[in-house]
């Protein structure tokens, strides 16, 4: 037989460092769990075991302890957010079928050895699954060691540590009673390393050999003089660092087989701990996940192709839907607990425009859209469980209704029927509407899921159905104007390396900027040289050739993307219709998606120029509108910082402001450099920059970014206390969230690893200032889109692009748009400073933007 031997404390601190943090709903840390199931699962499917055994340490002294009082005397606790998934983890694998092994007064590595000795005279096979390199004692003929790394996992046979060491799996106890250890606190040789402890074993085998003949062996004699000042610390090390092989444990394999006993309680515990990837994994997805038994839970009823469901005014109406390219394939209710199909598109479009029948249902805009397809609006939309599910975890990748009913905790009815099982979710939307009715209320959201997300549903559809016409023709003439100097630049590039090469392929393009022309070489990864833009950008005036390859890469990527990306997805109509997506990021705000419309390149001017081939129809005009620094105003307001105010009352130059004062300098001799780094500082305090980016950014030292933070801080000091204001609160609450509410959750502050809770404090720091300033531009949509409704006018709002918004209208209601457009976003939340939105007219995106 084959046993697996986990070293569940080294594969679980592997999970837990590894993985970045994790919760569920209720915040319990998960991340541990779910990277030691993961890479469980994984090391069984590949080393198909018969039998798993998973050792654990406990927490009472061993037999290593009594015998030196500092073993493991500098190890630091178990951080708190590991120790809170430990008892879960266990109770977990319990559920699985897996043994977890202990035994007082020894360490799970004693575990493991007696394990492979037990296999060594069973003549059974053994594998040892750790992240620890102090296992590698054991490999034998009859034991591998699994070792897990960052990298890749390696099987080491006793061959393979020959290969790689030099030494008998046994001779790596001896190498350790010399070296020592310092995460373990093994004393070992005082000034004796690992390639000297190497050598000695390599050579005298054992630490016994070696004190037995230290008189007589080749070393220096400042190696013998360490040797004898540290023989007690050596031979005690020895006996610290060997494995012990006869730990009192079960050691008969068959005890060791796993085998699910409850596949419920196991998917409920996977479900409550929203452990969803894992479950199919382990084999669990075609469980119902809740606590409720087979026998108890409801059956589902479907009335199939209804012509006549009994709807009356006033009811509750729990629908969903299937539209494909906006025509109605079929559609569902829930009423009375009983499921009514129907494919009557006429009815469905009676129930979308009835005012008196409350809809809850899932993908709203989908709704909007079909029904503004068919020029009417769909009334009384007054739930929406994926907007609903997304402000509650922003995090979440999946919003689907049977998801929602796992975290939940909902109860999915029972069917034999596989045709029906399509509405399990629907037959208990009851009651998955009321909890997430209930926690939206709770965290006081309904505004936010009522007046901001429901209704901007209902203006992106609108959006989406419009599109933005497109000049085509221009489009290919821009492309094959820009194939063309990529052709050009392709031959320069050739003539300057003296050969042709592929100028895309990073290998051979390294090769010829780092061997064949001898460029410094900045970076390397186990695939060659690095010829990453931040590679090529440092090596810009070395050799012009780098400076030809960054132009090729901008061109080629303008020309795919931008040129032929942009023919392949303009309508019939030859307008292009993006898609907008609420909920993709986590501060909330809107994406655009095939094609990204957000993403048009702005920064240089031949990028600039394809705003030119976005237009109006015939007779039309775009009229375009942007907030001014509005989310410096923003932090200014949540900040409560009186000078930054008192600058954006007075309309001042906050830039030149800044400028000002970080660099000590009266404003009338700030200089356009000086205002261009105090530029950078203010919008990077906003987007939690540290120093070492800061000064990578405008080209400065650290230590001098470093001080314009700080003189930056000192100046606006409500801003520096806000900074650590809000930092502290989040760690509190676990979450930071915006003016409307609108909530990030932050686990990240509660790890003990500090590249993680840096990055927590960063996020803490923006994400009300960024989500904010989202929530603002989406508040401005409505009420534009319900202005021009209410002005009986044609124009209509076409695009949003971050603080951006554009609006297409008949050339008669040109000026009148823009006056709505600019009074609306003004006025789309009261600040204590003013909201600024500057509003122009063009034929084109780019002579509107200007």
């Amino acid at each position: 037989m084959r046993i697996l031997v986990v070293d569940g404390n080294s594969i679980v601190n592997r999970a837990f460092y590894g993985i970045r943090p994790l919760t569920n709903k209720d915040g319990q840390f998960t991340h541990a769990i779910y990277g030691f199931l993961t890479m469980l699962n994984k090391i069984q499917n590949e080393e198909n075991p018969d039998a798993v055994a998973i050792a654990f340490d406990l927490k009472a002294p061993t037999f290593r302890h009594k015998a030196y009082s500092l073993y493991k005397a500098n190890r630091k606790g178990m951080p708190p957010e590991l120790a809170s998934q430990m008892p879960p983890l266990k109770e977990l694998l319990g559920l699985l079928g897996y043994k977890i092994v202990t035994c007082e007064g020894y360490e799970a590595d004693d575990i493991l050895g007696t394990f492979a000795s037990a296999c060594d005279k069973s003549g059974d096979e053994c594998v040892i699954a750790t992240g620890d390199r102090d296992s590698l004692q054991l490999a034998s003929d009859k034991t591998t060691i699994h070792l897990c790394t960052n990298k890749q996992d390696i099987r080491y046979t006793p061959e393979k540590i020959m290969e790689d060491y030099g030494v008998t799996p046994l001779e790596l106890i001896e190498i350790k009673a010399i070296q020592g250890d310092t995460s373990d606190n093994i004393p070992g040789v005082a000034g004796i390393g690992p390639k000297g402890a190497g050598d000695l074993i390599q050579k005298y085998h054992s630490v016994q050999y070696i004190y037995d003949h230290l008189d007589e062996l080749d070393i220096k004699d400042g190696v013998r003089k360490k040797l004898t000042a540290s023989k007690e610390n050596a031979i005690m090390s020895r006996m610290l660092g060997e494995i012990c092989r006869t730990a009192p444990i079960d050691t008969d394999i068959t005890a060791y087989t796993v085998e699910i006993k409850d596949k419920q309680a196991c998917a409920d515990y996977m479900a409550k701990l929203e452990l969803f990837s894992l479950m199919e994994k382990y084999g669990l997805t075609d469980i119902p996940q809740t606590e409720v038994k087979a026998e108890e839970a409801q059956k589902l009823e479907v009335v199939e192709n209804e012509a006549n469901i009994p709807i009356k005014n006033n009811d509750k109406l729990y629908l969903s839907f299937e539209i494909s390219d906006k025509e109605l394939k079929a559609f569902a209710v829930l009423i009375n607990g009983k499921v009514y199909t129907s494919r009557d598109a006429d009815l469905f479009d009676d129930i979308l425009k009835n005012p008196e029948l409350k809809k809850y249902t899932r993908g709203s805009k989908a709704l909007f859209a079909y029904a503004d397809k068919k020029g009417f609006e769909a009334a009384a939309i007054e739930f929406d469980t994926e907007l609903a599910a997304y402000l509650l975890n922003p995090s979440e990748k999946d919003y689907s209704d049977e998801h929602l009913c796992m975290i939940y905790d909902v109860a999915l009815p029972v069917t034999d029927d596989e045709d029906k099982k399509q509405y399990r979710a629907l037959a208990v939307y009851d009651k998955l509407c009321e909890k997430l009715e209930n926690e939206i209320k709770a965290n006081e959201q309904q505004k936010l899921l009522e007046e901001i997300e429901i209704p901007l549903a209902k203006v992106l559809a609108k959006m989406e159905n419009v599109g933005f016409a497109v000049d085509r023709q221009g489009i290919a003439d821009y492309g094959s104007m820009l194939s063309q100097q990529i052709d050009e630049l392709e031959k320069t590039i050739y003539g300057q390396a003296g050969g042709q090469f592929n100028i895309n392929s990073p290998k051979q393009l390294g090769k010829v900027l780092f061997e064949d022309l001898g460029l410094p070489v900045k970076k390397k990864t186990k695939s060659g040289y690095s010829t990453n833009a931040e590679v090529l950008e440092s090596l810009r005036y070395d050799n012009p050739i780098v400076d030809n390859v960054l132009r090729y890469r901008a061109l080629a990527k303008l020309n795919s993307t931008y040129c032929e990306g942009l023919l392949k997805v303009i309508a019939d109509d030859g307008r292009i219709h993006s898609s907008f997506n609420q909920t993709e990021t986590r501060t909330g705000r809107i994406s655009s998606t095939e094609p990204n419309l957000q993403n048009i390149p702005v920064r240089t001017e031949l990028g600039r120029e394809m705003r030119k081939f976005f237009c109006a129809k015939d007779g039309w005009i775009l009229v375009d509108a942007d907030y001014s620094q509005i989310e410096l105003r923003v932090l200014a307001h949540i900040s409560g910082d009186e000078n930054m105010i008192e600058a954006f009352k007075n309309n001042d130059d906050i830039h030149a402001i800044t400028a000002s004062q970080v660099f000590n300098m009266p404003l009338e001799m700030v200089t356009p450099l000086m205002r261009s780094r105090a530029k950078a500082v203010n919008f990077g305090i906003v987007y939690g920059i540290g120093a070492f980016s800061l000064g990578k950014d405008i080209g400065v030292s650290m230590r001098e970014a470093s001080q314009y933070i700080k003189n930056y801080l000192a100046h606006y000091s409500g801003v520096d206390e806000y900074m650590k204001r809000v930092v502290e609160r989040a760690k509190l609450d676990g979450y930071v969230e915006t003016m409307f509410g609108r909530r990030r959750y932050l686990p990240e502050l509660s790890t003990g690893k500090a590249m993680m809770r840096a990055f927590g404090e960063r996020v803490a720091r923006n994400m009300p200032i960024q989500g904010t300033a989202a929530d603002i531009i989406k508040v401005a949509m409505v009420r534009v889109d319900e202005r021009l409704k209410r002005e009986n006018m044609q124009a209509r709002l076409i695009l949003q692009v971050h603080d951006e918004l554009i609006v297409e209208a008949p050339e008669a209601e040109s000026e009148k748009a823009a006056k709505i457009l600019q009074e609306e976003m003004e006025n789309a939340v009261a600040l204590s400073v003013p909201l600024t939105a500057d509003a122009a007219i063009g034929k084109t995106w780019y002579d509107a933007k200007g």
